[in-house]
């Protein structure tokens, strides 16, 4: 009779454990409302949590491309200052030697055919960036927090790893669409940031890029990140929210700005 009680009693938490194992759905509806809890429900199981929020945030990166493409006033105006720069670029080359002026002229020419948003091939590309660019934003990202975990030497698993960026990305994606529409509203690309008070033309074309990138849903995606890479890896909360956030501003801010241009 003991024997199967104890039984019973065993019985008991794994009954337990698997109704507490969160469903994919849910996972996803936790990091809005309790990303903490999630994290830590995901971290005590081996499951795949991130394949679905990917496919969910890279949906909303083409429609979000399909917006863009739609409004030929932001296209233009996008395109415009990307061409800007390229001819600005190019004026540098020829004052230096690097080319000559035929040169530079026909290098201009062929940036903006390329560059044409009407174009169906350059409309392919933005939509083909848009998927590929999230699955390798992903990778890229797990890689960097894989390097600084292991630095931690903290206890995680890889896939728990995917998990946290995975899900925290469909928040990136919902900000993707909220920055176009809002984009589309004022008639200028625009995010929700300091940028939409300070303009370029008092602040400067560099530094309203930067104020651009900083907006609140950036700043809520990598608190996500940071919470999640606490929960995962057993890390003191402020290491995990100064390494994420300077990782953030060195690498990310740093190259998108100040060698890909503002936007």
């Amino acid at each position: 009779m003991d024997l199967e009680n104890n039984n019973n009693q065993e019985q008991i938490p794994e009954e337990q454990e698997e109704q507490e194992e969160l469903s994919k759905i849910e996972a996803i509806t936790g990091i809005f409302t309790e990303p903490g809890n999630t994290f830590e429900s995901i971290n005590k199981v081996s499951k795949n949590y991130w394949l679905l929020p990917m496919i969910i945030t890279i949906v909303l990166g083409l429609i979000t491309s399909f917006l863009f493409f739609s409004d030929s006033e932001i296209a233009e105006k996008v395109m415009d200052k990307q061409t800007k720069k390229a001819r600005e670029k190019m004026e540098e080359n020829v004052k230096s030697g690097k080319m000559s002026q035929e040169q530079a002229n026909d290098a201009l020419e062929k940036t903006e055919k390329f560059m044409n948003p009407n174009s169906l091939f350059f409309k392919l590309i933005g939509y083909i960036g848009s998927a590929i660019g999230n699955i390798v934003l992903l990778f890229i990202l797990s890689l960097i927090y894989l390097i600084f975990l292991k630095i931690m030497k903290a206890q995680f698993t890889y896939l728990n790893l995917l998990n946290v960026i995975g899900l925290a990305m469909v928040i990136s994606g919902i900000g993707g669409l909220l920055n176009i529409v809002l984009s589309i509203l004022t008639g200028d690309l625009s995010t929700l940031s300091l940028g939409l008070i300070l303009k370029a033309s008092s602040v400067g074309e560099e530094f309203h890029g930067f104020l651009n990138k900083i907006d609140i849903i950036s700043i809520w995606f990598y608190i996500i990140i940071s919470i999640g890479l606490v929960k995962i890896g057993k890390i003191k909360p402020a290491v995990s929210y100064v390494t994420v956030f300077s990782i953030w501003i060195i690498i990310y801010l740093g190259l998108t700005v100040f060698l890909f241009g503002n936007y």
